[in-house]
């Protein structure tokens, strides 16, 4: 019993590289006029919870396509059961949960809103791969891989809607959520399917396999590179806008003179 509570206080692990990634998000947020900020942790809870009905769709779409021919099995698991599936719910809550009045008023705000859709499915796919690890070796490469690949990939993915939306509803962009969720199911599914290739390939595709491995290994890391330089992008233009706090200024305390 002690062991298993160890192992599952252990499994909460797996919700800190996310946290991390939009600690370090918000801080650039600080002097930002968002009036509806703590809403964005409702929408991350939101998609939290959603991952579970997720689970149980791909679960579901899993068992039709088992028995489908390599690589349309592989390909449908990559881009289908994963990447359709997750990507939609998470699209789904933020569209559901930012209707009228509490919807962002900045584009930065937009895009930390879509960054926490991603985050709360990412916290907690990360904690249950956690829980489903048998042993502490596994463990550890779990977490390794969760932390520096899946959940940089993910928050990517929601980066991509977030800035999408961002540019469509401040700027009239002609590319909104939609056109967001198709490239975030893009990225998705082409990283599973890097992953899935470097399990599956046959013998004889060593060059392959290696170069599989280093592009899935690159994509998410520099996704957050491409993140960055989004977020400059909409924190300079909400500057430019005029919705960047001002800091309070200091009465002075000049001494009065005694008349």
């Amino acid at each position: 019993m002690e062991v298993d509570l160890f192992d599952r206080l252990a499994a909460l692990l797996g919700a800190i590289p996310p946290f991390l990634m939009l600690w370090y998000a918000e801080r650039f947020e600080r002097r930002v006029l968002e009036p509806h900020a703590s809403w964005r942790y409702r929408i991350l809870a939101a998609a939290g919870l959603a991952a579970v009905p997720m689970a149980w769709a791909e679960r579901a779409v899993s068992g039709w396509i088992a028995l489908a021919p390599e690589p349309q099995r592989t390909l449908c698991e990559a881009f289908i059961v994963a990447a359709s599936i997750e990507e939609a719910g998470k699209v789904l809550c933020l569209y559901l949960l930012t209707r009228s009045s509490l919807a962002p008023r900045t584009r930065y705000g937009g895009f930390l809103y879509a960054l926490h859709a991603a985050a709360g499915f990412a916290i907690v796919e990360n904690v249950l791969m956690m829980l489903d690890s048998p042993n502490l070796l596994l463990f550890t490469v779990r977490f390794v891989l969760r932390a520096y690949m899946a959940s940089p990939m993910h928050l990517l993915a929601g980066g991509i809607v977030g800035y999408l939306w961002a540019r469509r509803r401040f700027d009239g962009g002609t590319m909104g959520l939609s056109v967001g969720l198709g490239l975030a199911i893009g990225i998705h599914g082409g990283y599973n399917a890097l992953l899935l290739a470097v399990e599956r390939l046959p013998p004889g595709h060593e060059l392959l396999i290696v170069l599989c491995a280093v592009t899935a290994v690159a994509l998410p890391l520099g996704g957050l590179v491409l993140l960055h330089y989004l977020a400059a992008r909409l924190r300079a233009d909400d500057q430019r806008a005029g919705f960047h706090a001002r800091a309070p200024r200091r009465e002075s305390r000049a001494p009065v003179a005694a008349g």
